[in-house]
């Protein structure tokens, strides 16, 4: 009797075990059905590998939904892509004011759609040539379809150069530069060029500049003397005629006329002297010009000179620079 009720009190357990098992997967199964949510559609112009059906569906890094089911668009071109938003964003923004883009999860090679608002002017991918089953999200390419894209217009451009003509013309600009350079004769032109420095050099540091000077400052020096002199010669003759005056006041008409006759002279003799002190003063502005500009243009050759030379020196090291602006690369040194 007791055995029967064993059996008995074991079987109800595992019938009950066993519908309690089969409630849960049941509920389980039906939980996504059951789930709140619509479905929205997005069609992808490029490879959704990484991408899994319950794959993410994130806006703006926030998670809104699941990807529902992957597949081939009745296009056979594009590819349908059915999300499952459970957010409450309204369908209009979700249609007009968002695009659905692939991103990829850290270095995994896992696959998200990231919703994000659309920007002014964007190339977007809609469905062409047939119905959608739920509201299309239009799609814009993802960053690695970018880079790639971008790869491969590099590309095209380099295949699209006629490489062999570059390379052709460019062998024949060289060889007219060498042959140019050869004619030139580099080497004979900057060997005169430093002899003319060194005359110049020379006639810069001689005495005879020096002498030129000084012969200068001591024309300006016996003009200035010239002047001083021809003022106290002024002086005496207004001293002189101040004194006939003295003895006209007692003389007679004789000695008036010799006094007029000297006054005139006096007179004619102050004009002259002024006219004189003002050409040895002209001469002296000309000739301290002209010592200033002798002064300064032999300091340009000078310095014209060192230029010069410093840029033959730069030419005879590195003949390159006559062609390009900047250094070539120095060579690897030796291990």
């Amino acid at each position: 009797m007791a055995t029967l009720k064993t059996k008995f009190s074991v079987g109800i357990f595992l019938i009950v075990g066993l519908a309690v098992i089969a409630a849960g997967i049941v509920w389980l199964g039906m939980s996504k059905y059951l789930e709140r949510g619509r479905f929205f559609v997005a069609y992808f112009d490029e490879s959704v590998q990484g991408l899994d059906r319950d794959s993410p569906v994130k806006y703006r890094g926030v998670y809104i939904g699941r990807v529902h089911t992957i597949g081939v668009a009745p296009d056979e071109k594009l590819i349908e892509v059915v999300m499952k938003i459970e957010s409450d964003l309204d369908a209009r923004t979700l249609n007009e004011a968002i695009a659905a883009q692939l991103k990829s999860v850290g270095i995994t090679g896992l696959m998200f759609i990231e919703l994000e608002r659309r920007k002014a002017n964007e190339h977007l991918v809609y469905p062409q040539g047939f119905n959608a089953p739920f509201p299309v999200v239009p799609t814009r390419p993802s960053e690695i379809s970018k880079i790639f894209k971008g790869i491969e217009d590099v590309f095209d451009i380099f295949r699209a150069l006629d490489t062999q003509t570059i390379s052709h013309q460019l062998t024949q600009l060289l060889q007219k530069v060498n042959h140019t350079l050869d004619e030139a004769q580099l080497d004979a032109v900057i060997a005169d060029v430093r002899t003319t420095l060194k005359n110049v050099q020379q006639l810069v540091q001689s005495e005879k500049a020096d002498r030129l000077l000084r012969s200068f400052e001591q024309t300006a020096g016996s003009l200035n003397q010239m002047a001083v002199n021809a003022d106290d010669g002024i002086t005496e003759i207004r001293q002189t005629v101040d004194h006939l005056e003295s003895i006209i006041s007692t003389g007679g008409e004789d000695i008036r006329q010799i006094s007029a006759d000297l006054k005139d002279s006096a007179q004619e003799i102050k004009r002259a002297m002024e006219s004189a002190t003002l050409f040895i003063e002209s001469t002296d502005r000309h000739v301290d010009s002209m010592q200033r500009q002798v002064q300064a243009t032999l300091g340009r050759i000078e310095q014209a000179g060192e230029t010069l030379n410093r840029l033959l020196e730069r030419i005879s090291t590195q003949p390159s620079q006559i062609l390009f602006s900047t250094l070539p690369p120095d060579k690897p040194a030796a291990p």
